[in-house]
This record gives structure tokens, C-alpha cells and sequence, in this order.
């Protein structure tokens, strides 16, 4: 198994929420960090916050909440309310 490094840009003002993230992992905690946010992402870990807050605005719109790994990506989630949903634990 070979180890691979990736390396990426972003700007710290649009991108605000996932650099105060980043500056606030130890050094030595970034790397695995990242893995696991990747693999939350691509759905390894179950229900994600999209997921969460997709379902939520359905609520709000009269829908029927079914959350499942397949939920679609239907918008952009606000910083604030994933900073809200982090708190939470969720």
C-alpha cells in the first residue's frame, strides 16, 4: 500500500467555515481529519448534515421526511446552520 499526498487550494474568504476548520485541527491530526470528513461526505458514514438539513427544508415545504444515504443534494447548506447542526452533535 503506497502512501499518496494531495495537496489544494481554497480561498479564505468564501471558503470561511472550512478554513477555521482546518486552522483549528492540531498539526498532527489534519491528515486523518480529512480522511474522515471525505468519507462522510461520499456517504461511508450514514446521514450526513446535508441530509439532515435537505429533509428539514422538505418539512418546512409540507414534504414527508424520509432520510436515507440516497438523499439528493438540493442546495447549498448556510455555514450558520451546519455551525447550529455541529453543536448539536448531528
Amino acid at each position: 500500500m503506497a502512501t499518496v499526498t494531495v495537496s489544494f487550494s481554497y480561498d479564505t474568504e468564501k471558503h470561511k467555515r472550512l478554513h477555521r476548520w482546518l486552522e483549528g485541527l492540531p498539526n498532527r491530526g489534519k491528515s486523518e481529519a480529512l480522511r474522515n470528513a471525505l468519507n462522510d461526505h461520499l456517504g461511508q458514514n450514514g446521514i450526513t448534515l446535508r441530509d439532515i438539513y435537505n429533509e428539514i427544508q422538505d418539512l418546512k415545504r409540507g414534504g414527508v421526511a424520509v432520510v436515507s444515504e440516497e438523499s439528493p443534494q438540493q442546495a447549498d447548506i448556510p455555514a450558520d446552520v451546519l455551525d447550529n447542526l455541529s453543536k448539536l452533535g448531528l
